[in-house]
């Protein structure tokens, strides 16, 4: 039997523009071992075009490439001390635990395109996904331009989120190492259950205050706070004080995703899919009050568990045509 036939169209958000009339863009992040950030950078320079200009201890920037500058690192807090002795040979010691990390520019859908072409070059030339080893705990991160940092369907968008996260995780569970790793935690229940009392639009005002209460991190599979601190940079330094290297995006910061780079019929495309289902329910006010409405009910024995939540989100999106 041939293999299953890859995903590799990016579907289209039901809001493709922002409020101001811009055209929204997906900044992407990519984690994987079996290459090394300068073997990465020169495979970007020779199927993108443009040229690896700058190199510091282990970052390294190809810039004039098809997407625009692209940068190559590796994804430790030690890769601005290259050239220390000591500090690079425990890197390399560590290389296929430690991930190199490719980041793109926002990109349009046809760069989306051209860089899952690209994804596939890595996958060919020996890149490794988290399911190649026990330790790994690789990702994908997408950074989503919102509609606007104060616009209801934001709003919406992020309890939409909040409704289907139990879902998300169990159509595509995440990797066992992922899960012990601080970095994508579920939303806490009280956060979304405070959300889905104002359904189907909390204010933004709102959300930020709840995710001070409840959350106050970054270590959640959709981190809001370069969204909060981009719309309010003094209310941020407020409620978030202690988030001092957080820099402010108007964006979503969607990072649930494995990295399953090796695999033949994985592409970014397929993990964009499941980040349109969660805009697609925002789009949808009345289906997204019902499922808020039964949340708030969830607390009932029947309910009580993660998995019976993503079991009915699962038949309501089923007899809504969704899934």
């Amino acid at each position: 039997m041939s293999p299953t036939a890859p995903d590799t169209v990016f579907a289209p958000l039901p809001r493709m523009r922002t409020a101001d009339g811009h055209d929204r863009r997906v900044g992407v992040e990519i984690e994987f071992a079996g290459l090394t950030e300068k073997e990465t950078a020169q495979l970007a320079a020779d199927r993108l075009g443009g040229k690896v200009e700058r190199e510091g201890g282990h970052r390294l920037v190809v810039s004039g490439t098809e997407l625009g500058k692209i940068e190559v690192e590796l994804d430790t807090a030690l890769k601005d001390w290259g050239g220390n002795p000591l500090v690079d040979a425990g890197l390399d010691a560590a290389r296929g635990l430690i991930p190199v990390e490719i980041v793109t520019e926002p990109l349009d859908w046809p760069g989306l395109g051209r860089l899952d072409t690209f994804r596939e070059t890595l996958r060919e030339a020996g890149a490794i996904g988290t399911y190649n080893g026990a330790l790994l705990g690789f990702g994908v991160h997408f950074n989503i331009a919102v509609v606007g940092e104060r616009d209801p369907y934001t709003a919406r968008t992020i309890l939409a989120f909040g409704l289907l996260e139990d879902w998300l995780r169990s159509r595509s569970p995440i990797d066992a190492t992922r899960r012990l790793m601080p970095f994508v935690e579920p939303w806490p229940s009280a956060f979304v259950e405070r959300l889905s009392k104002d359904a189907p639009a909390p204010s933004m005002d709102t959300i930020r205050r709840a995710y001070a209460e409840h959350c106050d991190s970054r270590n959640y599979a959709l981190d809001l706070l370069p969204l909060f601190k981009s719309a309010d940079p003094a209310g941020f330094e407020t409620l978030f004080s202690d988030q001092t290297n957080t820099k402010g995006r108007p964006a979503f910061h969607y990072r649930l995703p494995d990295s399953r780079i090796d695999e033949e019929d994985w592409t970014l495309a397929r993990e964009w899919g499941r980040w349109c289902s969660v805009e697609n329910l925002a789009d949808s006010p009345d289906l997204l009050a019902d499922l808020a409405s039964d949340y708030r009910d969830r607390l009932r024995p029947l309910m009580g568990e993660r998995g019976a939540w993503a079991e009915h989100v699962d038949g309501k999106l089923a007899a809504a045509g969704f899934a």
